[in-house]
């Protein structure tokens, strides 16, 4: 895992890795969210999603995939920082 990955356990137990790729604006940072799949979404400084980039699935193939019950959980941490 790279140095500038961060790995967090949500609630369910599943260990997810956050991966920062580059910022996408003043206030927005592009990431990798990876657990059984990748969600590469764009994210504000306040913790929402502004957009969904791609979404692959465990093999690594793009797929269209539903964002995970627990993404509000990652996503909340990009507010304390």
């Amino acid at each position: 895992m790279p140095a500038d990955s961060h790995t967090m356990e949500v609630r369910s137990g599943e260990e997810v890795t956050i991966r920062p790729i580059k910022p996408v604006g003043e206030d927005v940072v592009r990431v990798d969210i990876e657990a059984d799949g990748v969600w590469r979404l764009d994210i504000t400084r306040e913790g929402e999603i502004a957009d969904v980039v791609t979404t692959r699935d465990a093999d690594g193939i793009l797929a269209d995939r539903e964002l995970p019950e627990w993404i509000d959980e990652v996503t909340a941490k990009f507010a304390q920082f």
